[in-house]
């Protein structure tokens, strides 16, 4: 038994969650015995879950980013783009999911847009998507002269539904089933060649998968006539768990999961850590890398878009600024979780605690009665200490 935890410790120690866990554990026990009472409640944890969920949405695009060597500072403004268009669609009557594809769409066009600057032109992704980050925030600006907040209710008091047929949802449930079988195949073998990732981490996230599914069939064919509330099923309360918990966290979650499988499981995912390693190398084994770049750069756009429509199913308004100053608490994030700034190592699990600890912090500081102002100050050195031990965890790895 000893001998099993010392190797468990072993190998975690060298995943890039090692870090954020650790970080994670001090902090929680930090504000835990600081603040028993309010900390240690429904209402601080539905908080901080509920409000990290946008922010864990982006940072996983982000991360798929930074693993491969490149950043996006323009996932604020591309959130504030595709808000508006999902909303301004929406209540100039097109159907709900019409809109939602558009928001999505935009969010993916724009995040192509920094892919191709990024190849056609060779300047760096940083200098590039602080560019489009202007450029993208003028469209929503513009878009909306006089900078009004534009609300739903404005126009409708009723939020929009949809009633798919049954058997629609059954036969959805089933692709999706048989994607999960398929992405199952060779798991023992692929634990077995990789021991220096995380085992128990990626058996869980099968098991939370496959329960979610098995859950869902079920509902399905016991429900009669379903009629689904978007902004409910996008970003509604969770009636059935104590507290304000919302359905933005489930999505944050099966997201985390989905993404971490197709970057631990496929071959894009190894062409996303060849590339992020040594890009000349990853080119000479035939890997394609500017298409993997660019492949980030709209998963990221993608993403951003995503989450800026689950904020305004809650909020039902959005406003021109709409994003502005997130790119850098979800990069924090991401580095606290442990993933490289020189690209090549890092992890989604990972950068869903580094999220959660950011939440977290500004949560306990407000329970101790810190100064807000302190919040980014906390996280900066935060984010020093993780590169730190970022950059130690790969010298003994190497």
């Amino acid at each position: 038994m000893a001998n099993l935890l010392v190797s468990f410790r072993t190998r975690f120690s060298k995943t890039p969650e090692a870090g954020a866990s650790a970080g994670f554990l001090a902090v929680f026990l930090f504000f835990a015995l600081a603040t028993p009472n309010t900390f240690l409640s429904n209402s601080a944890f539905s908080s901080i879950l509920n409000s990290q969920a946008v922010p864990g949405i982006i940072a996983i695009g982000i991360t798929l980013l930074m693993i491969s060597g490149e950043f996006d500072l323009s996932v604020g403004s591309i959130l504030g783009v595709s808000s508006m268009v999902f909303l301004y669609a929406t209540v100039s009557g097109l159907h709900i999911l019409i809109a939602g594809v558009l928001g999505l769409l935009a969010g993916c066009l724009l995040g192509l847009l920094n892919g191709a600057l990024l190849i056609w032109t060779g300047i760096p992704s940083f200098i590039v998507t602080l560019g489009t980050m202007l450029v993208y925030r003028a469209i929503s600006l513009s878009a909306n002269a006089g900078g009004r907040i534009i609300r739903y209710s404005e126009f409708s008091r009723e939020s929009p539904t949809i009633a798919p047929p049954t058997y629609l949802i059954i036969i959805t449930i089933c692709l999706l089933f048989g994607l999960f079988i398929w992405m199952l195949k060779d798991t023992l073998s692929f634990y077995r060649s990789t021991p220096k990732r995380s085992t128990l981490a990626i058996v869980g996230l099968h098991i939370l998968i496959l329960i979610t599914l098995v859950y869902t069939l079920i509902w399905a064919l016991t429900s009669g006539p379903i009629s689904i509330d978007i902004f409910h099923l996008l970003n509604g309360r969770l009636e059935f768990i104590p507290g304000n918990y919302r359905t933005s966290i489930l999505w944050w979650f099966f997201l985390t999961a989905l993404f971490t499988l197709l970057l631990l499981r496929t071959r894009f995912g190894n062409a996303v850590f060849a590339t992020g390693g040594n890009a000349q190398a990853a080119r000479l084994q035939g890997i394609n890398i500017d298409r993997v770049r660019v492949t980030n750069f709209v998963i990221s756009g993608g993403l951003a878009a995503v989450a800026g429509i689950i904020q305004t199913a809650r909020l039902k308004s959005v406003d021109p600024l709409r994003g502005t100053g997130l790119e850098l608490e979800v990069i924090a994030a991401v580095v606290i979780g442990g993933t490289l700034l020189t690209g090549g190592f890092g992890g989604l699990i990972g950068s869903a605690i580094g999220t959660a600890l950011t939440g977290m912090l500004r949560t306990g500081l407000v329970l101790i009665q810190v100064p807000s102002n302190a919040f980014r100050g906390a996280i900066g050195a935060i984010m020093i200490i993780a590169v730190i031990i970022n950059n130690f965890v790969r010298k003994e790895r190497s």
